[in-house]
This record gives C-alpha cells, structure tokens and sequence, in this order.
C-alpha cells in the first residue's frame, strides 16, 4: 500500500472519531447508523492489511484506532441512546431557528454543519466549532472554493436527523421503500447493466470435442446522475423556545410530504425533468384496451399484461395504479349482477389476479383517462435505481418577489438524488387505451 492509501485511510478514521452523540427514535435506524460504520471499519480494516509502506509503527497506530473505535461502536450499538419524537422536533426546530438567526453555537450544538458554496458539499464531519468559530478539519485541495464560513447562512441538518427524516418521508411515498437505493459519494455513479442470455453454456458428448467459440454479452455501464432539488416552505421569522417543538413539527410535515410526491413522480411518470420515469422509459411493452372508453377495461386486459413479462422476472412484479382504477375493477359484475371481484362486506384482497398491487396517488385517475392514455404499469419496482447524496441542507431565503412585495420569508431546503429506470424492455409492461378513431383524444 503506497502512502495516497494511508492517507486516505487516515481520513476516513478522522470522521469515524466523531460518532454522532445525538440519539435514535427507534432501533431500526440506529441499527442502519451502526452496521455503516462498521462496515467503513471493516474496509478499513482490509486496506491496512495490504500494507507495504515502510514505517510501521504507524500503521499498528492506526490498527490500534480502528480497535477502540470498533470497541465504541459496540458499546453504543448495544445502547444507543434514545431520543424521543419531542426531542426530535424540538432539537429539529431549534436547529432550523438557529439558522434564520445565523447563531453558530447553537447550530454546533445540534451538529448542524455549514455548507460551503461548492459542487461538492461539505461532508458534516470535516467540519467542527471551535473558540473562534467553524473550523475545518480536513484542508480541502488546492484551489477548492471554500466559501466564508463565519457569514455562511446554508447549512446541513444533523446526518441522524436527516435519518429520521428520510424514515418519516418514506411513509409518505409509495416508491421509496420498494425501489433500489444506491449511495453516492460523487456527483453519478456507473452501473452494470445484462440482459437475458448473457452467458452461453455449451454440452460436450465426447472427449476431445471441440468447444465452439462464442462471445457472450457482457454487462453494460450506465450512468445513475444526481441533481440538486429545492423547494420554498412559506415561513415566518419569529421564533421563540416555545415554538420549537412546532417549528420541527412543520418542517418534517412540508418536506416529508412534498419529497415523498415528487420522489414517487419521479419514479413513474417523470418525462426527462430532469429523470425519466417508467410509463415514459423507452423500451417499455404497451398493451392497448380494445376501447377508447377506460369503462371498457377488464380481467382480460389486466391478464393479459401479465403475460408480456415472462415468468423468472413476473415473480418480482407488482401493479402500480390510481386507487379509482382499481375501485372500478372492484366494481365489475358478473351476468347475474354479482362483483366478481369481492363482495360489498369483504375487504378489499391484497391481489390483482394473483399479483400484488401499489395504489398510487399521482397516477392517472379514472375521470382523467382518455383515450391513448397509459394509467397502469406492470414491474418489479427493484428496477428502478435511486442515488442517494447525502446531506439535507437549509438555508434562510429572502430574495423572492414575495418578500419584496408582501414581506413574505422562505426556508429553502435543497437534497441531491439521481433516479434511473434499467432493463425496462421485456420487463415491463404499460396498460393503455385506445386511441380515438378519429385520432383526438376524446373520453
């Protein structure tokens, strides 16, 4: 191991040091927390036994650091501290009035971290408060823009709140706990992508046969991209340690419920802004009903579909629709005026034909279907690929038209994420109506 390796493991044990102290509202989490930095150890461990620098005092010096903290993280790991869902808005809310009122100490004290004006934002742990304010812990490169930290005013939420946070966002999204979720440490990430029948296999019958040459497909590189969202939460600028609990509470509210719409959008019906969904990815099998009229949707179509994905990749597959398209199939009778489906006393079954379904809110409402219109998608969600760049940064936010009209003040909050949709062909297959035949789109 050369000595940019020992460096770069010397930086990686700098930020273990700083265990986050902060609390965990439930097990799950904490557990998630612990079992990344074991495994950042773990590398750590692998890299310096493949030492061959000279100096090794130093390297048992480091071996020994990896040890205590590894010894740390058990301790903490068998008894995270717990932190209540109170103390998680308070600390939230007076974290988010620190940094309308810029108060530097308080923001520390929170482990909230400001975040410098680059492309690549501050990672929480090179940064640290000090007697004479922020200072950095690590020297960035030469040349790296490094902002002013003592009048910054954007600054990054506490990576454990940001966990909870994150957790509290799922729960109002349909996608997020069922697509692939990818960390990125870099602006994209390149992933390997295979069809079916990538590999050729080849029967021999008698000794000394000759084996015939074949190049098999190999993996194919795509890019996962990460780009920056923002979003506006209308605010007020009176803040006072009575309200901090509600503070938190609005926060969390807002931006778990606008993310969590636009993570889902972004999934399934996104149109190149900047990601491309799967009802709009190229490659994707179309089955059309036989009408332009969606009342003319039946078992049949849904049948159908399902048989377009062949069966090793069917298993994984599931329904993705607006709840009014599935009430409409609830609604379908036989010849003698019975629901096929269930009775009006039983619940509804966790089943389209004997496949699992997702209503989803964003997708197109049955009143809203015309003609030559998709609203059903047939996939394994595992499909679709999220990047993840940490960090959920806040930031007090005066320059709109808003506030030089009406005085009115925003929170901006920004999170960086990279969404893409792989193997769509043959994989999965959209529901449509037909087109009108007099080519509009009528209902």
């Amino acid at each position: 191991m050369g000595n940019e390796e020992l460096e770069a493991v010397k930086k990686q044990l700098a930020a273990m040091k700083k265990i986050e102290l902060t609390g965990f509202t439930n097990t799950e989490t904490a557990t998630a927390y612990f079992q990344e930095k074991e495994a950042i150890l773990e590398g750590v461990v692998k890299t310096l036994e493949t030492v061959t620098v000279q100096g090794t005092s130093e390297v048992e010096a480091l071996k020994s650091t990896v040890k205590s903290l590894r010894d740390e993280l058990k301790g903490r790991a068998a008894n995270p501290r717990e932190l209540s869902r109170r103390e998680l808005l308070y600390n939230l809310g007076k974290g988010i009035a620190a940094a309308w009122a810029g108060n530097h100490k308080a923001l520390a004290d929170l482990s909230f971290s400001p975040n410098l004006k680059a492309e690549n934002w501050t990672n929480p742990r090179d940064v640290s408060w000090g007697e004479k304010g922020w200072n950095i812990v690590e020297k960035a490169p030469l040349g790296t823009p490094m902002g002013n930290l003592s009048t910054n005013d954007q600054y990054l939420i506490n990576p454990i709140y940001e966990t909870e946070i994150m957790t509290d966002a799922a729960k109002k999204s349909v996608m997020m706990s069922l697509v692939r979720h990818r960390p990125m440490m870099g602006p994209s990430i390149f992933l390997p992508t295979r069809n079916r029948g990538g590999v050729e296999l080849h029967w021999l019958t008698a000794y000394g046969q000759q084996i015939t040459g074949s190049k098999p497909q190999g993996a194919q590189r795509v890019e996962l991209k990460a780009y920056t969202l923002a979003g506006f939460i209308p605010w007020y600028d009176e803040f006072e340690e009575d309200v901090f609990t509600d503070l938190g509470a609005i926060f969390l509210e807002e931006f778990t419920e606008s993310y969590g719409q636009e993570f889902d959008r972004q999934c399934l019906l996104a149109d190149e802004d900047p990601f491309t969904g799967a009802m709009k990815a190229d490659g994707v099998t179309t089955v059309t009903l036989g009408s332009h009229l969606i009342s003319a949707l039946t078992w049949k179509d849904f049948r159908d579909a399902v048989y377009k994905v062949p069966a090793e990749e069917r298993k994984d597959c599931a329904w993705f629709l607006h709840e009014t398209v599935l009430n409409h199939i609830a609604n379908i009778e036989d010849a003698d005026g019975r629901p096929i489906w269930r009775r009006p006393t039983e619940a509804m079954p966790g089943k389209l034909d004997l496949y699992p379904y997702h209503e989803v809110s964003i997708m197109p409402q049955l009143t809203d279907i015309g003609a030559n219109t998709p609203f059903a998608i047939f996939m394994n969600p595992k499909r679709i690929q999220h990047g993840d760049r940490k960090g959920i940064e806040i930031k007090k936010f005066d320059q709109t038209t808003e506030s030089m009209q009406y005085g009115e003040l925003f929170l901006r909050f920004r999170k960086r994420d990279g969404f893409l949709v792989t193997r769509p062909a043959g994989n999965m297959v959209i529901l449509k109506t037909k087109a009108a035949s007099g080519g509009g789109s009528g209902t």
